[in-house]
């Protein structure tokens, strides 16, 4: 379907609404539209509440799947949300640290209030980083537009001379990444790395496809050689093999390596590189600010778009 011109104008389309907050107002506040495209989506969140996500996540967990916890949001303007969505990981963390749930948290700094102040969104991931390291958690820095990298990679690193249970992603399909790697291989914490998501300029970010592909191939023999703690984050039935077979030639040790794919999709990926031995995790986001978590996994497996819309004329009165 990717090779067909119709196919890549509706990936490309939906890679530019995403990032479109008219359209996702409109979405949110039409009744009718916001409940058939939360049917499209569902297949691939843990819910809209909290306590829907815990179920999805003990049912994962009772099955050796760790979660990345991610109550989504982006792009918070006021402090009080922002202060809000930090309380709400702080609950998440408790939690989870209660039931013993393998399980970290995944928040973007935008919704920690960084499109706000830096300042603010380092205070309130300086939070969450304390409350996981009190816990024995993990905290995943999720990574967003390239606008936005360099402001996320100042603020984890400023967030590694404190603690050393903060993580971060890295998109293969920027130019820079080689760079970021490099920088981040010195600093503690999980590097997650992934192909890419947004809609990028051609002079920031490759196109998806061989290239890219070749690319978080190296970039990926290079993290996975290094024994630092890594995440790799993909459906990619070539790539998941290209790493499994790195591994088993080098003869790495696999305690450091996680395979991380999203919640509802290519789940015989998942159970096949945990039948090989390897931890493996699924990111599992909740709560109502789906709208730009639903374009972006419909951009990023085309196939999904076919059941969405099946999904979404279900739901329709």
């Amino acid at each position: 379907m990717t090779d067909e011109p119709g196919a890549k104008a509706a990936i490309d389309a939906l890679r530019q609404i995403s990032r479109n907050e008219t359209y996702k107002a409109r979405v949110l506040e039409t009744p009718v539209l916001r409940r058939a495209l939360l049917r499209a989506v569902s297949p691939f969140i843990g819910g809209e509440t909290f306590s829907e996500c815990l179920l999805v996540a003990r049912g994962l967990h009772e099955r050796g799947i760790a979660t990345a916890i991610d109550y989504m949001g982006e792009s918070t303007r006021d402090r009080e949300r922002a202060a809000l969505v930090t309380r709400e990981f702080l609950r998440v963390i408790e939690t989870l640290a209660a039931r013993g749930a393998t399980a970290s948290i995944s928040p973007d700094l935008s919704h920690l209030g960084m499109a706000i102040d830096p300042q603010l969104a380092y205070e309130n991931a300086a939070a969450l980083a304390g409350a996981a390291r009190e816990a024995g958690r993990e905290v995943m820095r999720n990574m967003e537009g390239s606008d936005r990298t360099e402001t996320i990679l100042a603020i984890h690193r400023q967030l590694c001379e404190r603690y050393e249970n903060v993580g971060v992603t890295l998109q293969a399909y920027l130019y820079r990444t080689e760079k970021d790697l490099s920088e981040a291989l010195k600093r503690p914490g999980r590097i997650r790395l992934v192909k890419g998501a947004y809609a990028e300029p051609a002079d920031v970010a490759r196109s998806l496809g061989p290239e890219t592909d070749a690319v978080l191939a190296t970039l990926m023999e290079a993290l996975l050689a290094s024994g630092h703690p890594s995440s790799i984050a993909t459906h990619d039935p070539a790539l998941l093999e290209h790493a499994h077979r790195f591994i088993e030639n080098r003869r790495l040790p696999r305690g450091p390596i996680e395979f991380e794919l999203n919640y509802g999709i290519a789940e015989d990926r998942l159970l096949q590189m945990q039948a090989l031995g390897y931890t493996v995790r699924v990111y599992l986001p909740y709560g109502e600010e789906w709208y730009l978590y639903l374009c972006h996994r419909l951009a990023e497996y085309p196939p999904n778009i076919y059941q969405a819309l099946a999904d979404a004329v279900s739901a329709l009165p």
